[in-house]
């Protein structure tokens, strides 16, 4: 018996690193699955052992850039299977570059998946949630929202820019049952930033999968507002 047998769940970015884990970690709790992520290849893999646990899972081949992916996606759970209980908005991209180097191209394609994309599926939940008496929006923020680095304007706006969807979500659903938190990571290890790239203590896929499964896992009258995980060792208050 999972803490989330029957709930369905949908996690956007669901292919690799930590999207990947947080959909696992999911499944392990006995929620049903819906992933959304450009790599149909990738989304199948991680079925294939979501599936293995003994859930049902859907996936849908999304750019979270598209407005009419995310309608697709959101019209595809409900098809499947009626109702959506948990989102978490995982999927996003890096960009760096000194402010006065930052091209616009840049700034627009971070803004367009980091924040932009979080709104489009925030905006297409509250929809289904309000209908069905409530759920739980998890958004995958990140320290750069409170502690910045040079030559990340685009990141830390968007996530800056999360969590006050986050803060605004949460205000506006709490009338219909509906919990929305942040949660910010610290570094880590995956697919995209291995070990040999990174320059500080970071964490695992699977050990910030776990802060994320928490947070999906409490009571409809209990909400994570924020939590911040980071390997203890990582500089975060003189990060920089």
């Amino acid at each position: 018996m999972g803490q989330l047998d029957g709930k369905i769940a949908l996690v956007t970015g669901a292919a690799h690193g930590i999207g990947k884990a947080i959909a696992l970690g999911l499944a392990r709790e006995g929620a049903n699955l819906v992933l959304g992520d450009k790599d149909a290849a990738g989304m199948q893999a991680v079925a294939k052992t979501a599936g293995d646990l003994g859930v049902k899972v859907e996936t849908v081949p999304t750019d979270v850039t598209k407005e009419t992916d995310i309608e697709a996606l959101f019209a595809r759970t409900m098809e499947r299977f009626g109702r959506l209980d948990i989102l978490v908005n995982n999927a996003g991209v890096f960009g760096a570059a000194p402010v006065d180097e930052m091209t616009t191209e840049t700034w627009d394609r971070l803004i367009a998946t980091d924040l932009r994309a979080p709104f489009l599926c925030t905006r297409a939940a509250f929809r289904i949630m309000k209908k069905h008496g409530g759920g739980r929006i998890i958004n995958i923020g990140s320290i750069s929202a409170q502690r910045v680095r040079s030559h990340n304007a685009a990141y830390s706006a968007a996530k800056f820019g999360l969590v006050g969807l986050t803060h605004t979500a949460a205000l506006e659903g709490r009338q219909y049952g509906i919990n929305c938190g942040v949660l910010h990571p610290g570094e880590v290890f995956h697919e995209g930033f291995p070990r040999e790239m990174q320059k500080e203590p970071a964490m695992t896929t699977d050990e910030i999968a776990a802060a994320a499964v928490f947070m999906a896992c409490q009571p409809p009258g209990v909400n994570i507002f924020e939590l911040i995980a980071l390997n203890p060792k990582q500089a975060y208050l003189g990060r920089g």
